[in-house]
């Protein structure tokens, strides 16, 4: 087990020069992880020495950056390069071994990803008519059924459909799923009185 860890920032461009001088220097790879952040891709590239882990970090690679390989220092480090290009869509130049987009056969391109803010506002969007749309349905069911007087005992329905509107589907899935579980039991408990 590593008796030290150390983490300094790398900047793109000295990324081939520090994989140099560290196998110069006899490291060894460990591993290169991704992580999604919005200001874009920070990849960090780990090297093991006696008890020493030394982890090196580029933040924020765009779609836009060119990201030399390394594997040519460091062959173990193919896999990790290659899971760089298909989930998170970095473009790495120069793999000894490159598997040209096929090391995960997956059918969406980039799916490790975060959100662009442009997709988000879209998605924000959405949620909102969609909120805006259960409300007014509610509203005008309401008034087709005569139910003017009840509408205030329908209103925590309606605000829960709008907030479950704004929220990630599967979330708002599992919420409504409880609900409904919860009705059917209360339905189930006023049977039985």
């Amino acid at each position: 087990m590593a008796d030290s860890k150390t983490f300094q920032e790398l900047s793109l461009d000295k990324l081939v020069s520090t994989a140099e001088q560290l196998s110069r220097d006899d490291w060894r790879s460990v591993q290169m992880l991704c992580t999604s952040t919005e200001s874009g891709i920070d990849m960090t590239y780990t090297f093991a020495k006696d008890d020493t882990l030394a982890n090196y970090q580029i933040r924020g690679v765009t779609s836009e950056d060119t990201v030399p390989s390394i594997q040519h220092l460091f062959l173990g480090l193919f896999p990790f390069e290659n899971e760089a290009a298909d989930l998170f869509g970095v473009n790495i130049e120069g793999m000894v071994l490159d598997f040209a987009g096929r090391f995960y056969d997956i059918s969406e391109k980039d799916p490790m990803t975060i959100l662009t803010p442009e997709a988000k506002e879209r998605m924000d969007k959405e949620a909102k008519k969609a909120a805006a749309a259960a409300a007014k349905a509610a509203k005008d069911a309401s008034k087709a059924e005569g139910e003017g007087a009840d509408a205030p005992a329908e209103k925590p329905e309606v605000d829960l459909e709008a907030k479950l509107a704004g929220m990630d589907p599967e979330k708002a899935a599992k919420v409504r799923a409880a609900m409904e579980a919860k009705k059917k039991k209360e339905a189930e408990k006023g049977g039985d009185a």
